[in-house]
């Protein structure tokens, strides 16, 4: 079924109303049709002009991706840290435990000296 539209121009508030519209198609062996129909008239449609809707929220959308940005940023940064002074412990650790060769301690170079003949 084809849509047919009917475009009205300076219509008034008196025009609402029901209104029957008849149609006659020669394809169809001048077969009629109709339709019945309410119109209603409102005011104008005024368009609205957007630009600066769109401008504000392009710049409050730019400002909270940067937001999560700086803050996935600071994230990624702190983790680096942090492992890199957890490497640093473990370095530290691991020298210190194997470094007993002056204190005596078990496990020292100075229990491995043989004792000295009197």
């Amino acid at each position: 079924m084809n849509n047919i539209s009917i475009l009205l121009r300076n219509l008034e508030f008196s025009d609402t109303g029901k209104y029957t519209c008849h149609v006659q198609n020669p394809k169809e062996n001048n077969f009629r049709h109709q339709a019945t129909i309410f119109l209603q008239v409102v005011d104008k449609l005024e368009e609205v002009d957007n630009t600066v809707t769109l401008i504000i929220l392009g710049v409050v959308c730019g400002v909270i991706g940067l937001l999560i940005f700086i803050l996935l940023v600071k994230k990624v940064i702190a983790f680096i840290i942090k492992k890199t002074q957890e490497k640093k412990k473990e370095c530290l650790v691991s020298s210190s435990g194997n470094d007993n060769t002056e204190n005596g301690l078990p496990g020292s170079k100075a229990e491995e000296k043989p004792p000295t003949k009197v």
